[in-house]
């Protein structure tokens, strides 16, 4: 799975670049192959400037030289996750209400699901991204499929959009990323 996950993630972030922010997150696998799952991604996101967080787990984090760690709700707090790593390492979070999202101190604040994304419980609908503004960045998730639906997003306060099904699923990654950029 490496070498695909790598060139899946290459083809993606060829199109973004700088911009793109690389979260792996696989549950199920443990501490050995994750490092090598996030390893994979750091060499496939660096050249093109792209930079890669670990979701969870701030020692694989740590050990693969990784960008940063995105928390879910439930997870380490931000305090403590700033503690343990390098200064300037991105912070990320989930949130899943505008208002927690609002008052949330993270570097990045994701907030979803705002349109319909199977198993992910109502959308929250794209209103829900002016009421949740803050201090960090606000990312809206969950059913983001079209350049149409990105764009919604942003002109209602998101300053970015995460992307998993629509690109990943895609037969053709970095054209499903240009998709949702153009």
């Amino acid at each position: 799975m490496g070498a695909d996950f790598g060139a899946a993630i290459a083809r993606a972030v060829s199109i973004v670049g700088a911009d793109a922010i690389v979260q792996v997150r696989e549950k199920d696998l443990g501490g050995a192959a994750l490092l090598a799952l996030v390893r994979a991604a750091i060499a496939a996101a660096r050249p093109f400037g792209a930079r890669v967080v670990v979701n969870d787990r701030i020692d694989v984090a740590l050990a693969a030289g990784a960008d940063g760690v995105h928390l879910p709700e439930n997870g380490l707090s931000i305090s403590a996750a700033r503690a343990l790593l390098p200064r300037g390492a991105i912070v990320g979070a989930s949130r899943h209400t505008p208002a927690d999202a609002a008052a949330c101190d993270a570097d990045l604040v994701i907030l979803g699901p705002i349109f319909e994304t199977p198993g992910k419980g109502p959308p929250l609908g794209a209103a829900s991204l002016a009421a949740a503004r803050g201090s960090a960045s606000l990312v809206a998730i969950g059913g983001i499929d079209s350049g149409e639906r990105a764009r919604v997003c942003f002109t209602a306060g998101a300053n970015a959009v995460a992307a998993i099904r629509a690109v990943w699923t895609a037969p053709d990654a970095a054209r499903a990323a240009a998709a949702l950029i153009a």
